[in-house]
């Protein structure tokens, strides 16, 4: 990361493109008479969501059941916490959940409580990947690692050819890099990509610091006190939850902005983009299983992501409708939306950029 970071700006809009969307999506909430905020099929699929959550959690600590089970319900316990992160604290940390914000703050501790750190999610996701979606060395969400190349102008180098068959692997700790590791190194970091991350609250420090050890206490030592059962049953539970939810939460991100048709824009020697605000948005993202409800609910509308990022205000139980309405628009003005309509096809899609962005690296060995 250089250490010199531009302003970065937009060009004004060209045509109407985004004029004649937002105007047809406020005529949408006008005319149903419905509000941008979460409604009663979200509060009713929040309830679901953690009710589920707390039955499974408690399965173990008042049934007398095989450690296999245990191990069972820790996996699904590590895939279903990232739908209750995906649904309740993403939206939370965009203020569309609830009109009050005192009640976005307040369920955004789902974050927290689930170990991971919801300033430094809002921070990063917010303040920073809504800002700078794609652009290098400024959208703090897209892993800029050496360990792997995402942005086909990165630095490639020679082990990036074996990238695509080693990620994999890497993407099952990405929950535990980020509980354990992540969260404590942004304390340091002036800036996160093109965030200014300063000043940093020293009651946020104290703050991470209880919840993750509450977090393991409730997750592996909680259980082992109260069952009387070897807590290695809890810890290889644990390990397992933390690979699911990984491998959960890469599949539901991955797909969203990494694919092998993603566009990466540079801003100029001024910190000028190339495309309008809208238009870079709609270029850098992309959709995917957009007609399927189940995934569309389970993952929080993360695959209706173009409009989550021209609307981020909104609350996801609206995405469908307003995607059909994008597509439309975007068809009028030749503006090119990208949608995978299976999730497979997208995540082959993604292995397909690590396997074009370490060709380099094969062509000079």
């Amino acid at each position: 990361m250089s250490n010199h970071i531009h302003k970065i700006t937009f060009p004004p809009e060209e045509d109407d493109f985004f004029l004649e969307l937002r105007n047809q999506v406020n005529n949408y909430f006008k005319s149903s008479g419905k509000s941008i905020y979460g409604d009663y099929r979200m509060y009713t699929k929040i309830a679901l969501l953690l009710i589920v959550y707390f039955i499974v959690f408690l399965m173990p600590l008042i049934l007398d059941i095989e450690p296999l089970y245990i191990l069972l319900c820790y996996s699904f316990l590590g895939i279903w916490g990232v739908f209750l992160g995906v649904n309740i604290g993403h939206d939370a940390a965009h203020n569309s959940l609830f009109k009050s914000k005192k009640y976005n703050q307040l369920f955004m501790y789902i974050f927290d409580v689930l170990g991971l750190n919801s300033f430094n999610w809002k921070n990063r996701h917010v303040s920073g990947h809504h800002n700078y979606s794609n652009i290098m060395e400024y959208d703090p969400d897209i892993q800029q690692s050496p360990v792997v190349k995402i942005f086909p102008q990165d630095k490639t180098r020679s082990y990036h050819r074996f990238q695509w068959i080693y990620m994999p692997f890497i993407y099952a700790i990405f929950i535990p890099r980020w509980i354990f590791y992540r969260d404590f190194k942004d304390i340091f970091y002036e800036r996160i990509g093109g965030f200014l991350n300063r000043p940093y609250p020293f009651y946020e420090v104290i703050k991470m610091i209880i919840f993750k050890i509450s977090y393991v206490v409730y997750m592996v030592f909680l259980p082992h006190w109260i069952t009387d059962l070897p807590i290695s049953v809890f810890l290889w539970g644990f390990l397992l939850l933390m690979i699911c939810s990984s491998l959960t939460i890469v599949v539901i991100l991955l797909t969203t902005h990494m694919l092998e048709d993603s566009n990466f824009p540079d801003p100029d020697e001024n910190g000028v983009m190339p495309f309008s605000w809208a238009k870079h948005q709609v270029l850098t993202t992309s959709d995917y299983a957009t007609d399927s409800l189940v995934v569309t609910h389970l993952f929080g509308g993360f695959n209706h992501h173009v409009i989550h990022h021209l609307f981020q205000h909104i609350c996801h139980i609206h995405y469908p409708e307003l995607t059909r309405i994008l597509k439309k628009v975007a068809k009028k003005y030749n503006v090119p939306y990208q949608s995978k309509k299976y999730i497979l096809p997208a995540m082959f899609s993604h292995f397909k950029l690590l396997y074009n962005n370490g060709l380099k690296a094969r062509i000079s060995h």
